[in-house]
């Protein structure tokens, strides 16, 4: 990714920054001109694991160098908190309390990180949050800005199949291995750990079929309209994925095993989703039919993922040798 890992929005008081969709709308009345500042945002406990849950908030992205005179709305709305939001003077007596921001070159009504790379936060991305228990990546293509308490990885291409190796069990214990837990078992999302996981090359083919299972899993995660057996079906899934995804890593172990788990997927035509649908229980229904399918005990994906766990290898990085 070219060490292409950035942070979400610093604004030293998202109190001020942050508001709800009435708020939004009322600020958008009183000056449509708003609107031009009013970014859908994620606060860090809305990034899941395949999923964003969106709670309808918003950030008044007021970037260095705004002209806040030409936002009448904003600025009435900021000045609210103008007393908390005052940079620290750099002369302020040491010891003596301060009740805005810390000091640096922003205004009071600004943000208060840089964020030169703002423009990477309206493409595709890999975003997550900067602690998480299990791997807790989810793909966005909406645009939204999120917190300092998140990460994102920008990629125009192939950003959905990097959610899928990222979220992935050899991932996730590769990236244990390298970095410390902290109390709990969470993990920290750091840069300079993240930069060292390597990513497996793909040719087509294969990051499509990566790209499909990701697209079926994420559906899942964010469907309204559950079935008794859709848990199942996501966990079932999700072993084909991570089936890919060491086939992706260990392809010599794999195939001296017989193992093609990529030749297995194309076979057992699982549905293409349209991802931008607004109603998706047709292709629920699809899937749940196909599933039915490719999870009964004699078909060869089945099979295939009950020899995977006699791997040496993979019993290892589960935890089960």
């Amino acid at each position: 990714v070219n060490g292409r890992f950035y942070r979400g929005v610093l604004t030293g008081l998202n109190e001020a920054f942050v508001v709800d969709r009435a708020t939004r709308d009322r600020l958008i009345a009183e000056d449509p001109k708003s609107e031009e500042l009013l970014k859908p945002f994620l606060r860090g406990r809305d990034v899941k694991r395949w999923r964003i849950d969106y709670q309808d908030l918003w950030m008044i992205f007021t970037r260095r160098g705004i002209d806040i005179e030409q936002f009448p709305a904003i600025k009435k709305h900021l000045s609210q908190y103008r007393k908390s939001l005052e940079p620290k003077p750099r002369d302020w007596p040491t010891g003596k309390n301060w009740e805005g921001r810390k000091a640096g070159p922003y205004k009071w009504y600004e943000i208060q990180d840089n964020v030169a790379y703002f423009n990477e936060f309206t493409g595709p991305k890999v975003i997550y949050p900067d602690i998480y228990e299990h791997q807790s990546f989810a793909f966005d293509d909406r645009g939204y800005l999120s917190t300092n308490t998140t990460y994102f990885i920008p990629h125009d291409t192939h950003a959905r199949f990097l959610t899928a190796v990222l979220n992935s069990i050899l991932v996730e214990w590769f990236y244990g291995q390298i970095s410390n837990r902290i109390r709990g078992g969470y993990l920290r999302a750091f840069s300079d750990y993240m930069k060292h996981i390597p990513v497996p090359s793909a040719n087509p083919g294969q990051t499509r079929s990566v790209e499909r299972i990701h697209d079926l899993v994420a559906m899942l995660f964010n469907s309204a309209d559950s079935h008794s057996r859709d848990t199942l079906m996501r966990e079932y899934l999700e072993q084909i994925l991570n089936a890919l995804v060491y086939e992706l890593y260990l392809p010599d172990e794999l195939h001296t095993a017989n193992l093609h788990f990529f030749d297995l997927v194309e076979s057992a035509n699982l549905p293409k989703i349209d991802t931008g649908a607004s109603d998706t229980s047709p292709q629920l229904e699809t899937l749940r039919t196909v599933f039915e399918t490719i999870r009964a005990p004699t078909h060869p994906l089945r099979e295939a993922l009950e020899k995977l766990q006699t791997l040496d290898s993979v019993r290892i990085i589960e935890g089960k040798a």
